[in-house]
């Protein structure tokens, strides 16, 4: 391989987000359901930043994965519409008064506002690890694992997620 081949080899994986800095998963999102709400999916971003409106240290986020919709990443559907039941967000927050317990908020394609929590989850857990700031000056990581099995009326999602430097 030339020289000129590693360097744009190098440059594209760290403008691709390959550096030990950057946010990194292992795992997917699954829903088995009717045809729209089969899906398979990993994450591709994660924020500590809470979706509740509240200041960092009055709202109860724990940290929220994020994916792109699907229907605007795929040339073929002419409407972004008519791609699947996907997720866009889930949202992790500790019930009030219950610190060391979790509920989740999925936000999908086609429905906002999915309540995954111990009525709905026979397993819904998530364990975390804060570790240090990026870069010099910023705000603690997060890093964890999720599992989760729940019904919802239309699909039954699971999933095992390892996630590593959520930020702020």
């Amino acid at each position: 391989m030339n020289a000129v081949r590693v360097a744009s080899l190098s440059l594209l994986l760290l403008a691709t987000g390959c550096r030990p800095d950057h946010f990194t998963e292992h795992g997917n999102l699954r829903s088995q359901g009717n045809f729209r709400n089969t899906w398979l999916w990993h994450p591709q971003g994660c924020t500590r930043d809470p979706f509740d409106g509240l200041p960092v240290g009055q709202s109860r986020s724990i940290a929220t994965l994020l994916w792109a919709n699907p229907g605007l990443r795929n040339s073929k559907l002419s409407n972004p519409n008519h791609s699947p039941d996907a997720p866009l967000r889930l949202e992790m927050q500790a019930p009030e008064g219950q610190p060391d317990e979790v509920v989740a908020t999925l936000h999908s394609v086609d429905q906002g506002g999915i309540l995954l929590d111990k009525t709905s989850c026979s397993t819904l857990t998530l364990h975390t690890q804060e570790n240090p700031p990026n870069h010099a000056g910023g705000r603690p990581t997060l890093s964890g694992e999720l599992q989760l099995d729940c019904r919802t009326d239309e699909s039954h999602l699971t999933a095992t997620i390892k996630f590593d430097r959520c930020e702020y």
